[in-house]
């Protein structure tokens, strides 16, 4: 009698096992996929292979690597999204102010709208693969250099420096060197390297001879010095005493 009822259940698990094996597998469809994302994103206005940005979904930004040695200072992105999707700023359009982008750092946003009419923001994060540079103080501590410019004096402003400079193209060192003098209220002057005695950038130093008319509104007074050169930016400790006469 046991063995019989055995039998009965070993054969219901097995007639349960057969059932279950021949129920139809059921497909899983993957959740559908934005229609406002982008797809790629990669600057082409460069020799060879275009620079590729990592898009990040998850945190809507787009990262951009550049080697400084390029010294890009526009950018002519081609940017893949979404079917049906538009992109604004539409792909091709220049990013001109690279530069400015540097010195406020800012970034350039890009809004995909799809064809159903959602939107997404995507933030272009650049970074520059660029090294440190140094300046070497003019004052120290306990002296403060003294600058005297008047119509028949234009006084050198000589600042030593290293490290990865300048790019040896004295016309594109203008471009890509900023120096400005920040008064005690905080105001900026910056200095137009392509005016009067223009900027002369080497491996070892920046000389700018100071005129006059090198600033409208500028006075006699203490002035700390920040130079700029590509993406990098450096702030000497110690100011001057610029006396205008």
């Amino acid at each position: 009698m046991k063995f019989k009822q055995l039998l009965k259940v070993i054969s219901s698990l097995v007639i349960g096992i057969l059932l279950i094996s021949c129920k139809k597998t059921e497909t899983v469809e993957p959740p559908a996929q934005a229609q406002n994302r982008i797809l790629s994103y990669q600057v082409t206005n460069v020799s060879g292979d275009p620079l590729v940005g990592v898009v990040n979904e998850t945190e809507k930004t787009i990262k951009l690597y550049l080697p400084y040695y390029l010294y890009l200072t526009v950018l002519q992105p081609d940017i893949k999204v979404s079917e049906g999707a538009a992109v604004s700023p539409a792909s091709g359009t220049l990013v001109e102010n690279i530069l400015d982008l540097f010195d406020q750092n800012k970034n350039i946003s890009y809004t995909v709208t799809g064809k159903d009419g959602t939107k997404s923001t995507y933030k272009l994060l650049i970074e520059v693969q660029q090294g440190d540079f140094k300046l070497e103080e003019i004052s120290t501590a306990t002296e403060t250099t003294e600058l005297v410019v008047s119509r028949f004096d234009n006084p050198a402003l000589y600042i030593p420096w290293s490290g990865d400079i300048p790019s040896g193209n004295i016309e594109l060192d203008r471009s890509l060197i900023k120096i400005t003098l920040i008064d005690e209220a905080q105001k900026e002057f910056v200095i137009n390297n392509n005016s009067g005695y223009k900027l002369f950038a080497t491996s070892s130093a920046l000389t700018y001879n100071l005129q006059t008319n090198t600033f409208t509104d500028f006075k006699s007074g203490v002035y700390k010095i920040k130079v700029r050169f590509y993406s990098k930016t450096v702030t000497l400790k110690y100011p001057v005493k610029i006396t205008v006469k």
